[in-house]
């Protein structure tokens, strides 16, 4: 099952990075347009979270800024930006343990963005689930292990 969850995260990060340069479609309309274009059919944990994502995103947008010191999310690269807007989206609107969606977090940036990013993406990560009392305060949350999920 953790695959497949990874393969899910994955098509949500996929869908949210496509919609950073079509911003001006209707989320709902955006996501039925790209499931007809590239003839797939997508779990409802991608649609939903895709949605959620979209739906939230200001005030996702507002939580990464409060700890991204020097860092306004326009400066950020786009693949940070959608990772960090799906991990903290399922950091707080999600049964997801905090763990897991700073592991996965990392490895979606590992695979799509550079070398660099994984560490900013983890100190944000930490510290956003630091302040919301999601990990003790000075602790930071290793990574999960897959079947944690």
């Amino acid at each position: 099952m953790a695959d497949k969850r990874h393969e899910n995260r994955e098509n949500v990060f996929t869908l949210l990075f496509a919609k950073e340069f079509d911003r001006e479609t209707d989320p709902a309309d955006f996501y039925q347009a790209y499931l007809d274009n590239n003839n797939v059919q997508y779990a409802d944990y991608v649609k939903n979270t895709f949605l959620g994502v979209c739906e939230q995103c200001e005030i996702i947008d507002r939580t990464i800024e409060e700890v991204s010191v020097k860092w306004k999310l326009s400066r950020m690269a786009t693949v940070t930006r959608t990772v960090l807007r799906l991990a903290v989206y399922e950091m707080t609107c999600s049964e997801v343990p905090v763990k897991v969606v700073i592991n996965e977090a990392i490895e979606i940036a590992k695979k799509y963005d550079d070398e660099n990013s994984t560490g900013f993406v983890n100190g944000i990560l930490n510290k956003i689930a630091r302040n919301r009392g999601l990990i003790d305060s000075g602790a930071t949350a290793e990574p999960a292990k897959q079947d944690e999920e």
